[in-house]
């Protein structure tokens, strides 16, 4: 095992990460990279400075790039790996990671060549097969995988007709998702999520479904662009709990995780276009309480890292969770002081205005007049997709659920002028 690992942010190689002697966290920018004026941090939590950072700021970061739950317990087992070790793990996975960071065992240098690995549709299908046991194809040669969250997913590269797997240098195009067992039609749950944030305006990454061995959930990833050569680049991005140094098991508020108020200030206090994005983010937040989405946590939002600062990236993991009876009912994020979602009245609207910093009027208007477009999308893309990908049952639970949603958003707003 590698003592030191270069960090690299978009092929510049930019600092390192080691362990100290109780085999804690240390991450240093190297020297020629501070005194460059124009270098960017890796992260808001971690700016450019000559002194390192220690375990309470490193390691969030750095810890919010890998895996969790079952997929990490698989991924470590496959690798021969304890779990909680997050040094060893990324070592072994962290070549292509969200963003554009990469960690490299120190003084090998960063892979220069890669290539892609094409499918047909048996090769596919075993590799559906493949990955409940093998997360991320971990352990095959010249794959260095890695995406945070709990579902099982994979980056890949897809051109519009096959589906291709990056290796060495290579970067990923898009994240394949399969379908999360004991959960019927997730894959059809977001794909349908998705479109409706589409059709009402929110900013999110062009998504499809593709009918093999079983549906698959195929998402364009915001933070790769193809430059004038047509490689694909990778871009400097972190979800809100890099930004705020909140390790991965805190992701919940009530773990210690972001709020919206902190969400709300991050973008207000270092977002370049504070305005646009504030905008945005209310429109999410009333959004995922319309769907029925209680786990839009601190690490289901995230920035884009740009030359000139950070934006609010595009939005993604937009499910209806709430048409899962096992799954958790109570919001990730509360609004107003309250996470159930059939106790959030206008006083808890009101009081997320003041937690905010906007206003009451404007988010009022906000909620009315997206329950109401949002009832009438619903039924129709629902019937497209029906069309294109066959009746849903919990299509149907999540046009219904909106529109008892609506219904509550009007009666709670009514007797408001």
């Amino acid at each position: 095992m590698s003592q030191v690992l270069d960090v690299y942010l978009s092929a510049e190689r930019v600092g390192k990460l080691h362990l100290d002697d109780e085999r804690r966290f240390v991450f240093e920018y190297y020297p020629e990279w501070v005194e460059n004026h124009e270098s960017q941090p890796i992260s808001l939590s971690l700016p450019v400075r000559t002194e390192p950072y220690h375990h309470a700021r490193a390691q969030p970061f750095f810890s919010n790039l890998l895996p969790e739950a079952e997929i990490r317990y698989l991924v470590a087992k496959s690798l021969g790996l304890s779990e909680n070790n997050d040094f060893s793990l990324l070592e072994a996975i962290g070549g292509e990671c969200a963003g554009a960071v990469s960690l490299i065992p120190e003084g090998t240098g960063i892979p220069i060549q890669g290539d892609y690995k094409k499918l047909n549709d048996n090769a596919l299908n075993q590799l559906i097969a493949k990955l409940p046991t093998q997360p991320m194809l971990t352990g095959e040669q010249d794959i260095r995988l890695s995406l945070a969250g709990a579902q099982n997913k994979l980056p890949v590269f897809y051109n519009g007709k096959e589906i291709s797997i990056p290796r060495g240098a290579a970067a990923s195009s898009h994240i394949l998702k399969l379908p999360i067992k004991d959960y019927p039609n997730t894959v059809e749950n977001e794909y349908f999520c998705m479109q409706l944030a589409k059709r009402i305006g929110l900013n999110v990454p062009e998504t499809k479904i593709l009918h093999k061995v079983a549906p698959l959930y195929l998402i364009t990833r915001y933070d790769r662009i193809l430059n004038e050569q047509g490689e694909l680049i990778r871009l400097p991005q972190e979800d809100f709990c890099q930004a705020m140094a909140i390790p991965p098991i805190n992701k919940y508020e009530k773990e210690g995780g972001p709020s919206l108020k902190s969400c709300f200030d991050l973008v207000r206090n270092h977002g370049i276009q504070p305005v646009k994005d504030l905008n945005e983010l209310l429109n999410w937040v009333i959004f995922n309480v319309l769907i029925g989405n209680a786990d839009a946590h601190g690490k289901n939002i995230s920035l884009m890292l740009t030359s000139a600062g950070p934006l609010l990236a595009p939005f993604y993991d937009l499910m209806s969770t709430a048409i899962y009876p096992n799954l958790a009912q109570k919001m990730a994020m509360k609004i107003g002081g309250e996470d159930r979602p059939d106790w959030i009245i206008e006083r808890r609207w009101e009081q997320f205005s003041k937690d905010t910093g906007i206003k009451f009027k404007l988010v009022r208007k906000r909620c009315i007049d997206m329950a109401n477009t949002l009832s009438t999308i619903s039924v129709e893309l629902a019937a497209e997709c029906q069309q294109q990908h066959g009746e849903n049952v919990q299509i149907k639970k999540i046009v219904a659920l909106i529109e008892q949603r609506k219904s509550k958003i009007n009666a709670i707003f009514s007797s408001i002028n």
